[in-house]
């Protein structure tokens, strides 16, 4: 029997999808464990307190760069790489390449934690793995979205739509982000404070313009595909993402109120900051305008269900960081725990969430294998319990940080007693989140990797027959 176009390109992208997804769930499962190990030492000083490697400044650092890089960047790769194939109807080419360079990537990222956790490290946010790997993870990132972006120039049709936008986007401003950070940072180090001002845009940037456009990116892509229906006011799309392209990068600044910059610096990421409702009220009506019209297949049908939370998260959680970005409520939240609200909200609550939906929706096409409904609800419903108490604990956790240390006559000790339940929550959400994570991988290893077995229990079956 021929096979179909879509068969096809399914077939072409089948190894280095899976190798993509393999590895994002490996360097998963390392985050949701590092993850775990600083939630417990912020309730427990003195846990792995014996053990130089495990202070809670690296293992912070680790599981920020191992989420970032390790599960966001391997599933970046994985998604996109399908996506632009089945839009542009063209196959993939040179799996050999995209191989070779995935395994430079994670090579890189592991000796990278590996040098933090030794003390190596650089001091710019999401740049502090050693500087001896980042010529390593740039080359083999040039190699991976080179490849990806040959299958888009050979697209059938000369018109883009959406999500080609967002991750063809995603894919050219991750390197600009980090060749023009790292000129700024270490090559023409910049003097005063300029290379604070570097380091918090680099930082903040790789989640507004790496992550954040993908995810969109894979939204606009399943939303329509699955419920067989276009985006609702489609025309906003193109409106919403120059917003992002233009707004985002300066809206960051914002997270420097109240520090040792020129006030017209968070002045210009506050007027940004407000700016942003539009992007985001663009995206709320493409997506949940449409989806909103068959809330009975959102529901039935889990992946989208995964992509439909991510983006309502996006939704609520990007509005209160707008109002945040307000000075008269930076002053009390810029120097709280209210940032880790805004971190994972963004990595957990978003990108994550749609990244796991368009796993689970791309999976079966690709190996013609599929994880059990059963194993699929239990991780959702984990993960939105996990995702939920764990951005409602940094939010409430936060503002009563930010209030309580604005007292002047409470001694400091007191005001982190008064967080410390807030902590427990956090403790226990990424427990909750880690299992989930765990249940994930294992199913999702169990179809990618075929069982060396089968061939052996066929066999015996047939001679029982």
């Amino acid at each position: 029997m021929k096979k179909t176009s879509e068969q096809q390109i399914d077939q072409s992208a089948k190894f280095a999808f899976s190798f993509f997804v393999a590895s994002a769930g490996l360097w998963l499962l390392a985050a949701a464990l590092l993850a775990y190990i600083a939630a417990a030492k912020l309730t427990d000083p003195l846990f792995l307190s014996s053990w130089e490697f495990f202070t809670y400044g690296k293992i912070k650092i680790s599981q920020a760069n191992a989420f970032v890089y390790g599960w966001g960047g391997n599933s970046i790769f994985a998604v996109s790489l399908w996506i632009v194939a089945r839009l542009s109807q063209s196959p993939v080419r040179g799996t050999i390449f995209l191989i070779f360079a995935g395994s430079m990537w994670n090579l890189a990222i592991t000796f990278g934690l590996l040098g933090i956790l030794d003390g190596h490290m650089l001091g710019h946010e999401l740049l502090e793995m050693p500087k001896e790997v980042w010529p390593a993870l740039f080359i083999s990132y040039l190699i991976i979205a080179f490849l990806i972006l040959v299958v888009f120039r050979s697209r059938r049709q000369s018109v883009t739509i959406a999500p080609q936008w967002f991750i063809v986007a995603a894919l050219i401003w991750f390197p600009c982000l980090f060749l023009f950070a790292w000129n700024g940072l270490e090559i023409n180090a910049g003097r005063g404070t300029l290379q604070s001002i570097l380091s918090m845009w680099f930082g903040q940037n790789i989640i507004w313009l790496w992550l954040t456009p993908v995810a969109l990116g894979c939204a606009y892509y399943i939303i329509p595909s699955v419920l067989n229906r276009p985006i609702d006011k489609y025309y906003l799309a193109i409106f919403g993402f120059w917003c992002i392209a233009g707004l985002a990068p300066w809206s960051v600044v914002h997270h420097l109120e109240g520090g040792p910059v020129p006030m017209w610096v968070p002045a210009i990421g506050t007027v940004m900051s407000i700016a942003m409702v539009f992007p985001i009220a663009v995206a709320s009506t493409n997506f949940h305008a449409t989806a909103f019209k068959d809330i009975s297949r959102v529901w039935n049908y889990l992946p989208l269900r995964f992509v439909i939370f991510g983006t309502l998260s996006y939704t609520i959680s990007s509005y209160i960081g707008v109002i945040f970005s307000v000075p008269a409520v930076a002053k009390l939240t810029q120097f709280s725990i209210i940032n880790e609200f805004h971190f994972n909200q963004r990595v957990y609550g978003f990108f994550s969430m749609i990244i796991f939906g368009m796993v689970y929706h791309i999976l079966p096409q690709v190996t013609g294998k599929e994880i059990g409904t059963a194993a699929k609800n239990f991780h959702f419903w984990t993960s939105a319990l996990g995702v939920f108490a764990l951005l409602l604990a940094y939010l409430i956790g936060g503002l009563t940080h930010g209030v309580l240390a604005q007292q002047p006559s409470l001694a400091w000790i007191n005001v982190i007693e008064s967080v410390k339940p807030y902590f427990l929550i956090t403790e226990f959400a990424f427990l909750i989140l880690g299992f989930s994570q765990l249940v994930f991988v294992l199913n999702l290893w169990k179809v990618i990797v075929p069982n060396p077995f089968s061939c052996c229990e066929k066999n015996l079956e047939q001679k029982t027959a």
